[in-house]
């Protein structure tokens, strides 16, 4: 009977062979961390990073300033009456840029206005702030997820599509109140003969 023979073990790799992986990725990464510096750098010359100001997208009113506001004067802000801006007759009243325009304040482990009354199909713009700690403002079933800072205003354009109840939960540890920051946002069928936003 005869035997198999044995396979050979497989070649190691020899030090020198080692040596030109580790630079070959050496190389890889030094570009890639150039070409990320270059990124930035061309970001900032032309001006094509994020802002915080009222001209990168949408104006604010009153002592909102570049995307900041001060704590202590929310009561002469748009902040003071958090919901959804409504003309004269209670209707909901289209911006600037051809949206609603709607204030949440979250502080106190709560969102307020406990409730939000939105109209599908309609882009709706939350202004967001926070008056003690840093808060999370995530709407579920969006992809609006946003860290919201004291004296901060982050602005958010979400348009809900579906009739229904969607909500809106701090995703940011605050406190031992945390888990009860939640705020629902009903969303209205679009009114019958209603007219089209231009």
């Amino acid at each position: 009977m005869s035997r198999a023979p044995e396979s050979a073990p497989p070649a190691r790799l020899d030090h020198h062979a080692l040596e030109r992986y580790e630079t070959a990725w050496l190389g890889v990464a030094v570009v890639m961390t150039a070409l990320l510096f270059v990124g930035v750098l061309a970001s900032v010359i032309s001006g094509t990073y994020p802002l915080l100001d009222a001209g990168s997208g949408h104006a604010h009113d009153g002592p909102i300033v570049r995307g900041r506001v001060d704590p202590k004067t929310l009561a002469e802000t748009p902040f003071a009456k958090p919901g959804l801006v409504v003309d004269a007759a209670g209707q909901p009243a289209l911006n600037a840029q051809g949206t609603l325009d709607a204030y949440i304040v979250a502080g106190n482990f709560t969102f307020q206005p406990a409730v939000l009354r939105v109209p599908a199909g309609v882009p709706v713009t939350l202004h967001v702030t926070a008056t003690d700690v840093a808060h999370g403002f995530e709407v579920t079933g969006t992809n609006i997820n946003a860290e919201i800072l004291p004296g901060h205003v982050a602005s958010l354009t979400v348009t809900f599509r579906h009739p229904g109840e969607q909500h809106a939960i701090c995703n940011e540890y605050c406190g031992v109140g945390h888990h009860n920051m939640i705020t629902r946002f009903v969303v209205d069928p679009p009114a019958t003969g209603a007219k089209e936003t231009q």
